[in-house]
């Protein structure tokens, strides 16, 4: 065998895999749900460069330790919605008196925790229906799905697209990262602005 006759095996060799990958990849792809746009939902951008909000909580309201609270949205919620959400403010987590602020424990809440890898006992929010763009994050989460919010979210975006079973009326919920939620009391003052 000569060295020519090696070198033409091994381009048509790298050939075949670079015709195999793409059309592994292109058939993959293909099977795959559908994930919101690749941009960010339009009123993200309001947000970061402050920019006027069009509603803000006239006053903090509180989000209960116990209970999973929904912001009350007085104007809906929209596809592309850009939304920033402060907080302040502790929870009781046990019935001896141990309080939490809003930024929860340094500890990483392990598997199990409705926030694994996020602080325990922070202010965490989900949208029932939607996805949420967390600007920090630099992700899209899941409708249902928490995420975190502590004292400050950051920007955040909404997206309608896309959704399994359609959009029902969507509702911005607030919990805290723990297991049991039952032996909580008080909870964080929340302000929520939002973009349209």
């Amino acid at each position: 065998m000569t060295a020519t006759t090696s070198k033409r095996r091994g381009r048509s060799l790298m050939k075949a895999l670079a015709a195999a990958t793409v059309a592994l990849t292109t058939s993959a792809l293909a099977v795959l749900p559908a994930s919101p746009a690749a941009a960010t939902p339009a009123h993200v951008n309001d947000c970061l460069t402050n920019l006027r909000p069009k509603y803000v909580d006239v006053d903090p309201w509180q989000a209960r330790g116990n209970y999973f609270d929904v912001w009350r949205a007085p104007y809906g919620l929209g596809d592309g919605d850009g939304l920033r959400i402060t907080a302040t403010g502790t929870t009781r987590i046990d019935y001896w008196g141990t309080n939490k602020n809003v930024e929860g424990d340094p500890t990483l809440a392990p598997a199990g925790w409705p926030l694994p890898g996020e602080r325990q006992y922070m202010l965490m929010a989900r949208l029932t229906s939607g996805y949420v763009w967390h600007h920090v994050r630099n992700r899209y989460y899941e409708p249902e799905e928490w995420f975190p919010v502590g004292a400050h979210s950051g920007c955040l975006g909404i997206r309608f697209i896309d959704v399994p079973g359609g959009i029902t009326a969507p509702k911005l919920q607030f919990g805290i990262n723990d297991t049991n939620v039952y032996d909580n009391g008080g909870g964080p003052f929340v302000t929520v602005r939002q973009w349209w």
